[in-house]
């Protein structure tokens, strides 16, 4: 079999040990189905995430792995960017300008309240409008630059370990 395959006999024992090449009861090998078996090994062919013997596939492992270490790079490479944001970051900021904001609405009738005393109702309104639209002006002013996380989490080198 180590012929046939160009392998050493040593070889040939670890793949018996690991069940590729199969082996009748009475000690023959089963050249057909451990040809199949050894040709899914080399190729790194399985139907499911694990081989018929329960091992993982090392070819599919490794191209998993580095798939991720570039998906992790690309992400990075997007939030330095500034073409995507963290999660954690965009709801620290958002939290902190809805609270400043609720803070400045809940205070517009103790400020509006005395400057309204005595006023017409267009006037009220137009007021009132004008004041609930400067802080919503505030809002609006918000910039791209407040969600940036500038503590990278790590090198651009380290990406390649």
């Amino acid at each position: 079999m180590g012929r046939v395959l160009g392998i050493t006999q040593q070889r040939v024992s670890q793949l018996v040990k690991d069940d590729i090449v199969k082996m009748s009861p009475t000690g023959a090998v089963l050249v057909i189905e451990s040809l199949k078996n050894f040709y899914k090994y080399q190729t790194g062919s399985t139907t499911g995430e694990e081989s018929g013997n329960g091992t993982l596939d090392l070819k599919t492992e490794q191209a998993r792995h580095e798939r991720a270490k570039r998906e992790i790079a690309e992400l990075k490479l997007a939030k330095m960017e500034g073409d995507v944001y963290d999660a954690k970051v965009v709801e620290m900021v958002m939290i902190e300008m809805l609270s400043n904001l609720r803070t400045q609405l809940l205070g517009i009738p103790s400020k509006m309240g005395p400057l309204l005393e005595g006023k017409t109702k267009e006037e009220i309104y137009s007021d009132l409008t004008e004041e609930i639209e400067s802080k919503l002006m505030e809002l609006s002013e918000y910039t791209p630059e407040l969600f940036m996380d500038n503590e990278w989490e790590g090198d651009a080198d380290e990406v390649s370990k």
